[in-house]
């Protein structure tokens, strides 16, 4: 009782002296942002590295390996599945069915009883998920295939060790289960750390881009082979309109050809464009955005009809500063090494 008196009169004093109150800063505390664990050491850029992580945790696998790929061709991939799978290791693998450099592959597996389909069985989709999970503790997710391209591309791969690992193992078993009828042995709950990770497929993905643009007050820094999903771009839109400061590097060879009008819109409300040249430069491979220096949203694909509408796709959104930070540093530099222009066609 008497700490609502003593309120009371506060309030009653500043309001005969005209001082102002945010009566509202009184009752209600300001909400501490809830942040991953994620450091900078689990990013992997360029391909080597990613794939001597690759190979790393498929030879400490001691029980179970998943892996959903758009295509899989590594030759040094494909025997070290091979020797875990003779070892008795469970494996699980699931490919694009639209992908020739597949049929190769899933011959290949099926002929040392290695338990590898095709996703979709039914629908028409292409599977633009690209992930490795062991032993339902560990993973990562990359911005890749398993291809020689792949593995050279500028590109980049996370690695997760906390309860989005497990997340990624049941996202997996979805898809298992949509594809086989047969469902994996995976736990309904988990033991590994909290790392505050959103994962995100199909059309959650575009829901989870959209929420970081809308939400972000200061800076938004994309990197994507293509943007071209309206609400997208309007969102983009009406943040550098408020006075975000909005810069895309985008491929040169993928979208200014097709939709000059958007880049135009794009320039017209004062959002910076550069143009990764990939003739010159290893294959642009990362659709990444870097959001208020806090938070980076990591998806299977450019962000457009296909994957919004017609691809199965995959995301992770991660509010690490720490993170980040390195990500952006990797931005300064592709962004210092692109074009304002659109390089030439040659």
């Amino acid at each position: 009782m008497r700490k609502w008196f003593r309120l009371i009169v506060i309030i009653f004093c500043l309001f005969l002296t005209g001082c102002s109150l945010d009566i509202k800063s009184l009752f209600v505390k300001e909400e501490t942002p809830i942040l991953s664990n994620l450091t900078a050491e689990a990013l992997y850029f360029e391909g080597q590295k990613a794939k001597e992580k690759t190979k790393e945790l498929i030879n400490s696998a001691q029980e179970s390996i998943y892996i959903e790929q758009k295509i899989f061709a590594d030759g040094e991939l494909k025997d070290l599945i091979i020797k875990k799978a003779a070892s008795g290791v469970q494996i699980k693998i699931l490919l694009d069915q639209f992908q020739t450099a597949n049929k190769s592959t899933l011959n290949e597996f099926k002929s040392h009883n290695i338990s590898v389909q095709y996703y979709p069985a039914q629908k028409g989709q292409t599977n633009e998920v690209k992930i490795l999970v062991v032993d339902l503790k560990e993973a990562l997710v990359y911005s890749f295939p398993w291809t020689e391209e792949g593995f050279s591309s500028h590109n980049l791969a996370v690695h997760l060790t906390g309860r989005s690992a497990w997340k990624l193992a049941s996202r997996f078993n979805q898809d298992w289960l949509y594809t086989t009828t047969l469902s994996l042995d995976i736990p309904k709950t988990t033991d590994l750390e909290e790392d505050n990770i959103t994962v995100a497929v199909d059309a959650n993905v575009k829901n989870q881009l959209l929420n970081q643009i809308k939400k972000s007050t200061n800076t938004i820094w994309l990197t994507a082979s293509h943007i071209t999903d309206q609400e997208v771009i309007q969102a983009l839109i009406e943040s550098a309109n408020k006075g975000v400061d909005v810069k895309i590097l985008l491929d040169s060879e993928i979208m200014p050809a097709n939709y000059p009008g958007t880049l135009e819109e794009f320039l017209n409300a004062g959002i910076q464009i550069r143009y990764y040249d990939s003739r010159k430069q290893p294959p642009l491979a990362i659709n990444l955005g870097l959001f208020d220096n806090s938070t980076f949203f990591f998806s299977s694909s450019g962000w457009g009809y296909r994957a919004f509408v017609m691809n199965h796709e995959l995301s992770i959104t991660v509010p690490s500063p720490e993170a980040s930070a390195e990500l952006i540093a990797r931005f300064d530099r592709d962004w210092l090494s692109s074009s304002a222009e659109l390089p030439k066609q040659e």
